[in-house]
């Protein structure tokens, strides 16, 4: 889902930057959004918690940190874009960035993060 998700996701907020001004496409593209971020987040979710079930205490509160601190901190930046003398599309493309920064991380990564089934990892 990650090396999936993660570029549609990308994806989805370009277009709907290009396509914010019609209406049918913005409704579209919102609920296709708001489904990809969701699934996109329990799958993190998932993996964090799959992979740390050594430290079951722990687990949760790494997963519920990130999330939070993105949460709260993703808004706090497109809101920044609001009051600079930009255009109202500037949360959308601070939202693209944001997913591109975390894809540029992650999908290197994806090979530890999510093996193969059968795979080990060294």
């Amino acid at each position: 889902m990650i090396a999936v998700g993660g570029p549609l996701l990308l994806l989805g907020w370009a277009a709907l930057a290009a396509l914010a001004a019609q209406p049918a496409a913005l409704l579209l593209l919102v609920f296709v959004q708001s489904a990809l971020s969701f699934a996109l987040g329990g799958t993190l979710i998932a993996r964090v918690l799959h992979e740390a079930a050594g430290a079951p205490t722990m687990e949760g509160s790494y997963a519920t940190a990130a999330l939070n601190i993105g949460a709260a901190g993703g808004p706090v930046v497109a809101a920044a874009t609001l009051g600079a003398n930009t255009v109202d599309l500037g949360p959308v493309w601070v939202s693209g960035l944001l997913v591109a920064v975390a894809l540029l991380i992650a999908l290197p990564l994806l090979r530890v993060v999510a093996p193969r089934l059968g795979q080990t990892i060294r």
